[in-house]
């Protein structure tokens, strides 16, 4: 009888002894890219000299001098990844969403068609044989000899968009390399599917993309938000201003202006501070940031 109390009290004090906290692990931090850096990236490829995102386009950025090569990603009917700015396509006289058909009905399409507006002497002239590519296509071309800075359109469009994405890019060996700048970046309008991204694949460098009708400017809570995936910020360049580069860079959030083709408009930007542009002009951009260095060789012998 008393070894069954004995039993009885024991249980009762391990019952009520209070269970150890396990420790909480810490939030991963976001993948930086380099402060220092002066950023070229080739808007759609070279696309003031060839129709944007085709492999010419791209090619012609990488032969530039661009640091990276943007790609927009839409995913058609058959789940294919491809390299498109629009939503939507004309097919057959009549508008149809990507999502609603197949890539080779894409292939029907001609990018290059409309493209001779500028009559520059870089353009193409076979640009009427260039073809929309899809990612995979673009991964075997490249491989990893140049960098990538790829967005997601519409990613609420396309379920699956995020992990298709990444599952392309661990195939072609382009994740969690010692490169001296990263091979990829991601950006979007969507925190959500940045924020799928960063619990997926935390590795990659974010950018949050965003378009603001009057000066750039960000609210605390947006702020707090932003710092726990992204590494910057993209923002449309009729936006910024220094007073927004200098408090992004506060919070450690890298600035990366779009769309900049106006020669004397890079040379105030870069002048501001923005840790690199996007550009229809990839060799102009170039020729900026030389003249930059060398006039810093100059004042700092």
């Amino acid at each position: 009888m008393k070894k069954m109390k004995l039993l009885i009290i024991l249980l009762f004090i391990c019952g009520c002894t209070p269970q150890q906290s396990q420790p909480q692990s810490q939030p991963i931090p976001p993948t930086p890219l380099p402060e220092n850096d002066f950023l070229i990236i080739g808007h759609r490829g070279a696309s003031a000299y060839a129709a944007g995102h085709t492999l010419a386009a791209y090619e012609m950025a990488v032969l530039m001098g661009a640091d990276y090569i943007e790609i927009d990603l839409q995913m058609t009917k058959d789940g294919k990844l491809v390299a498109l700015h629009e939503s939507v396509v004309t097919l057959d006289n009549a508008q149809q969403a990507v999502a609603d058909v197949t890539f080779d009905e894409i292939q029907l399409l001609s990018p290059g068609k409309e493209f001779d507006k500028n009559h520059l002497s870089y353009t193409l002239p076979n640009s009427l044989d260039l073809r929309i590519v899809d990612l995979s296509k673009i991964l075997t071309y490249f491989g990893d000899r140049v960098n990538y800075y790829i967005e997601m359109k519409s990613p609420r469009v396309y379920p699956g968009i995020e992990e298709e994405l990444l599952r392309q890019l661990n195939e072609h060996h382009l994740l969690n390399r010692d490169d001296p700048i990263p091979k990829v970046i991601i950006q979007s309008f969507s925190d959500k599917s940045l924020q799928e991204v960063f619990a997926l694949e935390p590795s990659i460098p974010l950018i949050k993309l965003y378009k603001f009708s009057k000066k750039a400017h960000l609210t605390k809570k947006e702020l707090k938000d932003v710092t726990k995936y992204a590494a910057g910020v993209g923002v449309n360049v009729e936006a910024v201003n220094h007073k927004f580069i200098d408090k992004m860079h506060s919070e450690n959030l890298l600035v990366h202006p779009y769309t900049v083709n106006d020669e004397n408009m890079m040379r105030s930007l870069m002048s501001f501070g923005v840790n690199g542009i996007f550009t229809d002009r990839p060799d102009v951009a170039l020729r900026v940031r030389n003249d930059k260095n060398s006039n810093e060789i100059e004042l700092y012998p």
